[in-house]
């Protein structure tokens, strides 16, 4: 890489925050970005008792970027603590370095309860502003929204869009909402940019995912059901789901991340050719030997089967994944595909990769 496109780099040179590792996402996130910005410094703000976990991925990046390891640093704290659980000089030393935050810290469970919701998502991301606000010499804070954070809304959802009206189908997307107004409130004063993946799914090339949830659980279903147990879409099928490979949101995110913008500036990191539903499950009763569906049930009709427990249970399919199979909402990545059109950097179809992921969850 040359110097001219290093320094046209945001944060190229500086001290990088992330929140969230080692989770799945900012685990891959920080491997790319550890390559990408080779003077860049980088430290992980985890919990003390995932501080075992993060030295260990920390390790495992570091083996498969040379010279990387000692750029890494890990700091116990706590997004839902004033000062991120550093103490006031804690966090003031750390400010002092600190050039760039990546906050991707957050409660991803749909059934997750409110309070819990609105204390990491909501009040986390309030504590996670106010440290950077406190940054003497502050360039950006790239900030994992969600897709979701339009609710109920139905049709076109653009990039620009964010409060609409709309209520919400549980509290993980409400407080993701709000903590979204929360950065774009405070942009004037510190300068962001607000990613919007969709359902972030396995790689694409290798089908390695963190957690089996969202469409997993409906792949699960089918691999457990006889082979002759008849399937039905759960839903009229005709609504999109916009799932995206992890390997595509994180190339992404590491590239527009470090890409000059404007403050305020959203990516929607989505699908921009999702499929429908019913083509989803068509495809994956297909690759895994199964008999097409054969009828459609009323998406209202299994959401309420699925809200007595019993059915949840047996079926081991939450009534809160099943909404999003339901659910039609189109989301532009305009802005997205025009950054990336530049790059190499493009979202794979599906189709193309779908056996991938089925053959990962298989293989667990």
């Amino acid at each position: 890489m040359s110097e001219q496109v290093r320094d046209t780099k945001v944060g190229a040179d500086s001290t990088i925050l992330v929140t969230g590792f080692p989770g799945f996402i900012a685990g891959r996130l920080l491997e790319r970005l550890a390559s990408a910005l080779p003077d860049a410094r980088f430290v992980t703000l985890v919990l003390p008792q995932m501080r075992f976990q993060a030295e260990g991925q920390l390790a495992r990046i570091a083996a498969r970027v040379p010279g990387s390891i000692d750029r890494f640093e890990v700091v116990d704290g706590d997004i839902t603590l004033p000062n991120l659980g550093l103490g006031k000089k804690g966090s003031e030393a750390l400010a002092a370095r600190v050039g760039v935050v990546w906050h991707l810290a957050a409660v991803y469970d749909l059934s997750v309860a409110s309070s819990a919701a609105y204390t990491i998502n909501a009040l986390g991301t309030s504590n996670v502003l106010d440290f950077c606000a406190r940054c003497e010499d502050f360039a950006r804070l790239n900030y994992v929204s969600t897709c979701y954070v339009s609710g109920d809304r139905t049709g076109v959802v653009l990039e620009g869009e964010l409060d609409r009206g709309q209520s919400f189908k549980n509290h993980y997307e409400e407080t993701k909402f709000w903590a979204e107004v929360d950065v774009q409130r405070r942009a004037d004063e510190i300068p962001s940019v607000i990613f919007r993946p969709g359902i972030v799914v396995g790689d694409s090339r290798t089908g390695e995912t963190g957690k089996f949830d969202g469409p997993y659980y409906l792949f699960k279903l089918i691999d457990r059901l006889p082979e002759h147990a008849p399937m039905v879409n759960p839903g009229s099928g005709d609504a999109v789901v916009n799932l995206v490979p992890v390997d595509y949101v994180t190339d992404a995110l590491a590239h527009l991340g470090h890409t000059p913008a404007e403050s305020g500036k959203v990516y929607q990191v989505a699908d921009p050719e999702p499929m429908r539903s019913r083509d989803i499950l068509a495809l994956a009763l297909r690759l895994m030997g199964r008999a097409p569906a054969i009828a459609s049930l009323p998406g209202g009709l299994a959401e309420r089967v699925l809200k007595l427990g019993v059915f949840e249970r047996a079926l081991d399919v939450p009534q809160e994944s099943l909404a999003y199979f339901n659910h039609d909402a189109r989301y532009d990545s305009t802005e997205t595909q025009r950054a990336l059109a530049n790059t190499d950097i493009r979202c794979p179809h599906l189709s193309e990769y779908l056996g991938q992921l089925i053959e990962y969850m298989r293989a667990a």
